[in-house]
């Protein structure tokens, strides 16, 4: 199941507040800017339902020590009209995640900062924020 389509959702966890513009619960490009290793972890929603997505978000909040506030959902299309490639890399068996089938990447970053704050910024403008359920966990 390597082809993702263009209208196939994919989930960023928010884990920091200040991801988010609190005034109109946007979604802000810090939430897209991809580690030093270039590589954005993202959850894809197919074959999931909610309380799915939630559960993988739970278990990075958890792993990583952090907040969860809610995810940004955005299209596969609009990732890949920045030139970027979007890399199905499944989670097994994990001894601190467990399994997430769901997992990818988000690949192909230019090496330039300001290029890729900018195309973080086009990604966050296409997303859209949804709060945690639970509040904050």
């Amino acid at each position: 199941m390597d082809f993702i389509a263009d209208d196939e959702l994919l989930a960023r966890y928010i884990l920091y507040s200040r991801w988010i513009r609190r005034s109109n619960q946007t979604v802000k490009q810090d939430a897209f800017i991809p580690p030093s290793n270039l590589e954005l972890s993202v959850t894809r929603h197919v074959h999931l339902v909610e309380d799915d997505i939630w559960r993988f978000g739970k278990k990075v909040a958890r792993y990583r020590n952090c907040t969860l506030y809610g995810r940004a959902d955005v299209k596969t299309g609009h990732v890949k009209m920045q030139n970027l490639e979007v890399k199905p890399q499944p989670i097994e068996s994990d001894p601190n995640l467990g399994d997430n089938p769901n997992h990818a990447k988000v690949i192909g970053w230019p090496l330039e900062k300001n290029a890729r704050k900018m195309i973080a910024l086009e990604i966050a403008n296409a997303a859209r924020f949804v709060a945690n359920p639970e509040g904050k966990v």
